[in-house]
């Protein structure tokens, strides 16, 4: 066989270890990308063994926090309640505050109703916590004040009736399941509301003068008691009256809830005696001290990886194809059943400080997902990065590791010229043209992962011409 030969026989014989390579690719489900490491799939790592070899290079990268910059939790479809204790982030306690509404076209009980109960229900969708054998302790109280058509940030507040609670119960909830609590309505508050209500009061006769006579509810829980609760946003969370008619044997339901109602949470943060305590200022890049970082939702607190090593790698190499590129953050520490971390990780663009890299329409770029375009140009011919459809960094809940692959990421700058920057890690269900993501999963509830500093590296994969 002729030199020629040879060469061909051997680009046959890579690129079919290339295809059996793409074939075997083993996806964590929720994200097309995420592989298997290629020496356990027969890629062979010895350039000595033939004239194209496939080399191996691993690349550490350092980690930075960041606190997010007016962080907006309004109209999240969630309410966040409770907080917990960590030795990385501190104490964390998030508030709950909301408008009420009701049915202005709907039937309300004529004077001559007999009061059954009233009841203050919870709508839990999502639950933080350990101890599930302990009680959890929670309490809704009257707002003193207006929610307004405004934004309203994580360090935004509002006064309430702080000493007075119009519902307040501990319950045992359970993990990995919806839980509907129940507790009874204050009965002072109770009776003065179903009197209202058979009375026919001016408050009922718009939901603006029912505003002006109840602003709105404010629900805490405990802290201490290291539990959160995410309550869904509608008829599943807010008051319910029951009455009945002399005559009747069944109960006649007449709900004030939180259907289409403005909300939003306060998070109050005292991360003292923590590493992270050092983080004062927003949308800075701190390089905190110990060998752990992490990302705390809710707070804001997210995680930002210096990519320069990576970048430093690529303008080394020339006439280089890349076989599989791997970016691993993990194991991240073990946690208690009742506090897995978020399932997916957007990697968002970020400049060389602490804030998003936009893009010249203003749109916060994420590394697209492998198989999609990167780049395109715009009306000047310049080249810029497109944005829609997000890669993520997937969760194995055995493994604890956030991995996924960004070969195509990775080619779009070493071929394409796209932009070079940091990534932002921001837990979020990625974003695609085919499955539009429209909540923030970072803002609805307090998840949180620690990590070890020395576990954050990118796997890459290459072959070239000896």
């Amino acid at each position: 066989m002729n030199k020629t030969s040879f060469l061909k026989a051997i680009t046959i014989s890579i690129r079919t270890l290339q295809v059996k390579f793409l074939g075997a690719l083993c996806s964590i489900v929720i994200f097309a990308g995420a592989c298997s490491d290629p020496s356990e799939i027969g890629l062979v790592l010895d350039p000595g063994s033939n004239q194209i070899g496939v080399f191996y290079e691993e690349i550490p990268l350092s980690s930075l926090l960041v606190l997010e910059d007016s962080f907006n939790t309004t109209n999240q479809s969630r309410m966040v309640v409770g907080g917990d204790h960590s030795d990385l982030f501190g104490t964390t306690e998030s508030i709950a505050y909301s408008r009420l509404s009701f049915n202005p076209d709907g039937v309300l009980p004529e004077d001559d109703a007999i009061f059954d109960s009233a009841i203050f229900n919870f709508n839990i969708v999502d639950l933080i916590a350990d101890d599930f054998d302990e009680e959890k302790e929670f309490k809704v109280h009257r707002l003193l004040e207006a929610i307004e058509d405004t934004t309203y940030y994580s360090f935004s507040s509002l006064d309430y009736e702080e000493n007075v609670a119009l519902a307040e119960g501990a319950f045992v909830l359970q993990a990995d399941t919806v839980n509907q609590v129940r507790m009874d309505l204050n009965p002072d508050f109770a009776a003065e509301l179903f009197g209202k209500l058979t009375t026919q009061d001016p408050v009922f006769d718009n939901i603006f003068a029912f505003r002006e006579y109840f602003p709105g509810i404010v629900i805490k829980g405990d802290p201490a008691q290291n539990t959160s609760i995410s309550l869904a946003i509608g008829g599943g969370t807010g008051i319910t009256m029951y009455y009945h008619y002399e005559d009747d044997t069944v109960s006649t339901a007449y709900p004030i809830n939180t259907i289409q109602s403005r909300h939003f949470n306060q998070v109050i943060s005292n991360r003292q005696g923590t590493a992270t305590e050092q983080i004062v200022e927003k949308d800075v890049a701190y390089d905190i001290e110990g060998d752990k970082v992490g990302v705390k939702a809710g707070l804001g607190l997210k995680m930002k990886l210096d990519m320069s090593p990576l970048h430093e790698f690529l303008d080394t190499l020339e006439n280089v194809t890349f076989n599989q590129i791997l970016l691993e953050v993990g194991p991240v520490d073990e946690y208690p059943e009742g506090k897995n971390p978020y399932g997916a990780l957007v990697m968002y663009f970020a400049t060389d400080g602490g804030e998003y890299y936009r893009r010249f329409d203003g749109v916060k770029v994420a590394v697209q997902g492998e198989n999609n375009t990167h780049t395109g140009l715009d009306v000047d011919g310049n080249v810029v990065p497109l944005t829609g459809n997000q890669n993520g960094l997937a969760y194995n809940s055995e493994t604890r590791v956030y991995a996924n692959q960004i070969t195509s990421y990775v080619n779009a700058m070493y071929r394409s010229g796209l932009v070079k920057t940091d990534l932002f890690l921001y837990p979020n269900t990625p974003s695609t043209e085919s499955g539009v993501v429209s909540f923030d999963a970072f803002k609805r509830s307090l998840k949180e992962f620690v990590v070890d500093k020395d576990n954050i590296k990118v796997k890459v994969y290459y072959s070239k011409i000896r």
